[in-house]
């Protein structure tokens, strides 16, 4: 037996008491007469096509699963033999089902509540997790909400999308009440500590500013004296209170000129900035790619590290690298396909004056803030697919 309020309130229901009749009143707030029980078991997909479908499947089985007590029946476990098989192979032959079905112990409903792509981290994707639990207390006859939050890292295996690493660590809603370490609710010093990792007494020396995405979702960026953005933080709010890291943009800047090609418009690149571009193609996976040709006088300036994709900047254009499509048309746009003699295809988007393709597994797009032509762009892409 456990308490009717706890469950059916969980549930979407409200639970009213009948002095008169002595009897509880269980109101599903449906207009139809219809109650649609949003924990039923889900219709998961038949094919999953991305790192995040995978992940919102994951929790939907486990949305249904029930393992409160240790005479759970074999139909039980359905839920949790979908949710294991949504761990990688390597996974699976290091942590057998019954250590899964045992980790869930006590939990008989799980909440997916928060979902953000987090920095990629050896070519493996990674995401921010908070979910919410309907759990056993000491006594089985309880039930309470508990808050967890954590990362998990997914990557491409021979089954597909594979979830390869993940944890999920207990919250402290008593937080709020405590008020210790009162930083830690504020968005801009969360970035500064965690994301910069410098001390907050420095505060008053950065430029920041803030960049809302949704009410629990930031980016925090960082800026010089003359207001030219210099790095940002990405930063998610916890149901209790508090703010995580879940991103930083990093950068590598050149201070030395490689010195000038056979041409003006040839690029030269020192070894410690090919090595240098070659290490941080493997934090995304790729191979990344070097222009041999740029605008006038071109040379590497900076690397810099943003949450899916490395961005090669040089004087006049920067080179946007990725394992995943980067070809995003604004709304109502129409991309121009041009076909180079090799068979090459580029895309170009007349409207964001970006040039995107895709070779070798490595997905490109060349943009610039200055006023470049397409024909411009083209021999910059030629350069990095084509032997000249």
């Amino acid at each position: 037996m456990i308490p009717i309020r706890g469950v059916a309130e969980a549930l979407g229901a409200e639970v009213k008491w009948d002095e008169e009749n002595r009897a509880v009143m269980v109101d599903t707030k449906t207009q139809s007469g219809h109650y649609e029980n949003p924990y039923r078991y889900p219709r998961l997909p038949q094919e999953i096509t991305s790192p995040e479908m995978l992940l919102q499947a994951y929790f939907a089985s486990l949305a249904y699963a029930n393992n409160l007590s240790p005479e759970q029946s074999t139909a039980a476990r359905g839920p949790y033999h979908t949710a294991y098989h949504y761990w990688s192979a390597a996974w699976r032959a290091e942590h057998s089902f019954e250590e899964f079905w045992d980790s869930w112990s006590g939990t008989a409903h799980v909440e997916l509540l928060k979902l953000y792509e987090a920095e990629m981290q050896d070519g493996k994707v990674r995401f921010f997790v908070e979910t919410k639990h309907l759990e056993s207390a000491e006594n089985k006859r309880q039930l309470g909400e508990y808050y967890y939050a954590g990362f998990f890292t997914v990557s491409l295996t021979e089954d597909g999308w594979r979830i390869t690493e993940g944890s999920l660590e207990p919250q402290n809603l008593a937080w709020k009440l405590g008020g210790h370490q009162p930083w830690l609710a504020d968005p801009v010093d969360v970035a500064i500590v965690q994301g910069l990792g410098k001390p907050l007494d420095e505060k008053s020396a950065l430029q920041s500013r803030l960049e809302w995405h949704a009410d629990d979702h930031v980016t925090v960026v960082f800026a010089d004296n003359a207001g030219n953005r210099k790095t940002a933080v990405e930063a998610v709010r916890l149901t209790e209170g508090t703010w995580r890291v879940i991103a930083v943009e990093k950068s590598i800047p050149f201070s030395e000129y490689a010195g000038p090609g056979e041409d003006r418009e040839a690029i030269r690149y020192s070894d410690e900035q090919k090595e240098a571009v070659r290490a941080a193609g493997r934090k995304y996976g790729i191979e990344p790619l070097l222009p041999a040709k740029g605008v006038v006088d071109d040379d590497l300036m900076e690397i810099r590290f943003t949450r899916h994709s490395l961005e090669l900047v040089y004087p006049h254009f920067s080179v946007e690298q990725s394992g995943r499509n980067l070809a995003e048309p604004a709304p109502g746009e129409t991309a121009e396909t041009i076909v180079l003699p090799g068979g090459q295809k580029l895309q170009w988007f007349p409207e964001q004056r970006t040039l995107t393709f895709q070779t070798g597994g490595v997905h490109v797009a060349l943009g610039s803030a200055k006023s470049l032509g397409k024909e411009k762009f083209v021999k910059i892409a030629r350069s990095m697919i084509e032997e000249w």
